[in-house]
């Protein structure tokens, strides 16, 4: 899951409570609980595992050393004098292990020795790096389910202007927090989105180069977190080429003594022509446009799309080539000036969904085409209402002015062109296209109170409910840890069996007579004095000698 830079409020998520927690790999079942809680058990379940791995040595040493006797009819100068020391050393391998190097240093020419030291040492570096390395297991990972008070999805019927107005400034933050996350975005993240160089497809009258941008990326249903049907998948995959047809005239106008070149392009069939020039700022700037359906990998899964970029005449301090920031001599002789016609990115996007390998668009996530998914009404009006069109141009219309990298190269009148490119802006566009995707449910939590006063939330049915199945997602929270209670009941289980299994061979079987090896001085005097020593069990006395 794609970590976005907004922080969650403790009252958007529940805690100690069970749920689904996802991963790439299924649902895991976790409960959420603070991060303290979380670094106690830490240490705790380390101190488990020490406790497991005496237990299991116990058991290890005592079968070898009954056996030992055993085959010397349970007389104990048969044993080395190392035995009854790992016996008793036997909570603490370190210390077994140089007792076995002290006990026989003058004796390393027994096979067995070598043996006994490689088996000690593996012992310790498994205790040891079960100690480090299982404990972690039991964080699934930061997150917990959400508060399914706290959700809220504006409502998109009324698109009267105010209501539209509204609805919008309610939606820029997200946008802006996607375009936040897609500017320090790691390489884990980057992995996930595909972007291409640009690639020559053909040539102009003129000699400019017509180019096309290939990019995708695949969000599934872990990523979006959803509890359930984390398998399930959305892949987009879209492309932009460089337009010239579109554009309808190029004239220049006088703003006072200086001439401003007026751009006029056609956008697929929208009434009135897309007007670019300096009147809309000093900055390059772009407008998002939407076309129509058509077939793609399915009959209605590939969406048009138009990115307008207003960069014409904008002042460089450097020369530009690519074809969006191509620039000229400038205006007053110094420094660069983009060239006007500047082309349209004409651009398709296809976003298809999979599940158990079926493939349907977003307005078809039913029954009837995944018998076996069983998407909640709730969840499906989301996905419909933020992903039944490119993620890509509504992230870009609501980022405005900030939409463009090249943007940000601007200091006050003048940009750099040589560092501008349509390749560097949709890049950084795609990206927070899919972070944006990736926190449409995480979104619904993080609008300001009060929101629904201004538009109706569209999370409510008529009644003024939750749709069901709503909050069967989870948020995603530095400050929560999610335990799994796979691990968190196996690694007790594991220490319960492993103590009991050690209670019952060294106290309950024929393994029960080396516990006489517990007194290693009284084990040396006999071994000195009484040749033939036997151990022997009694009820009463447990194990002793028999002299």
């Amino acid at each position: 899951m794609v970590v976005s830079t907004a922080s969650q409020l403790p009252a958007t998520y529940r805690l100690w409570r069970r749920f689904n927690f996802p991963t790439d790999d299924g649902s895991v079942l976790a409960v959420a609980v603070p991060n303290w809680v979380a670094n106690q058990l830490n240490a705790a379940y380390s101190t488990m595992i020490a406790m497991m791995m005496v237990h299991f040595w116990s058991i290890i040493i005592g079968i070898v050393v009954y056996f030992i006797l055993r085959r010397n009819k349970l007389k104990p100068h048969g044993l080395h004098p190392l035995a009854p020391t790992l016996w008793n050393k036997r909570s603490d391998l370190l210390d077994s292990m140089i007792e076995t190097f002290m006990y026989t240093k003058d004796d390393w020419g027994r096979l067995w020795l070598y043996c006994l030291f490689v088996l000690i040492l593996a012992a310790w570096v498994g205790q040891t790096v079960m100690g480090i390395v299982v404990p972690p297991l039991i964080i699934a990972g930061n997150a917990a389910p959400v508060d399914a008070s706290v959700i809220y999805i504006p409502d998109d019927q009324n698109n009267e202007a105010p209501v539209l107005t509204t609805r919008f400034a309610l939606e820029v933050p997200w946008a802006l927090r996607a375009l936040g996350s897609a500017n320090v975005a790691n390489g884990d993240v980057s992995k996930k989105v595909r972007v291409s160089r640009p690639i020559q497809v053909g040539k102009r009258d003129n000699g400019e180069d017509i180019q096309r941008i290939d990019y995708g990326y695949r969000v599934t249903g872990a990523d979006f977190g959803l509890q359930k049907h984390t398998d399930l998948t959305l892949d987009v995959t879209g492309a932009c080429v460089t337009e010239y047809g579109w554009l309808e005239s190029s004239h220049v106008t006088l703003s006072g003594s200086t001439g401003v070149a007026i751009d006029s392009y056609q956008v697929f069939d929208e009434p009135k022509l897309v007007q670019v020039s300096l009147f809309q700022g000093p900055q390059p700037v772009a407008s998002f446009h939407l076309g129509s359906l058509t077939k793609g990998t399915l009959d209605t899964s590939n969406n048009t799309w138009a990115m307008v970029v207003s960069s014409v005449n904008r002042t460089s301090f450097s020369p530009g080539a690519d074809p969006l920031y191509l620039t000229g001599p400038g205006a007053s002789g110094d420094g660069y000036s983009i060239k006007p016609a500047r082309p349209v990115l004409s651009c398709w996007q296809d976003d298809v969904w999979s599940y158990q390998g079926r493939n349907s668009t977003v307005d078809a996530l039913m029954a009837d085409t995944f018998p076996s998914l069983a998407l909640p009404q709730g969840l499906q009006n989301i996905f419909i209402r933020y992903l039944g069109e490119p993620m890509i141009r509504q992230v870009g219309a609501r980022l405005a002015s900030s939409a463009l990298l090249s943007a940000t190269t601007s200091t006050g009148q003048i940009f750099d062109a040589a560092s501008s490119s349509m390749y560097n802006d949709l890049k950084r566009l795609v990206l927070a296209s899919f972070i944006a995707t990736t926190n449409i449910l995480t979104d619904s939590t993080l609008y300001p109170d009060g929101a629904e006063r201004q538009v109706p939330n569209a999370a409510l049915d008529d009644s003024g409910q939750l749709f069901d199945g709503l909050a069967d997602f989870v948020v995603w929270t530095p400050d929560v840890s999610a335990l799994s209670l796979t691990v968190v009941i196996a690694i007790p289980s594991a220490l319960v069996g492993v103590w009991l299994l050690a209670i019952l061979l060294l106290y309950w079987t024929p393994v029960r007579l080396v516990n006489a090896l517990d007194s290693n001085d009284m084990y040396q005097k006999l071994t000195d004095n009484h040749q033939h020593a036997t151990l022997v069990y009694d009820k009463k006395d447990g194990a002793t000698w028999n002299l």
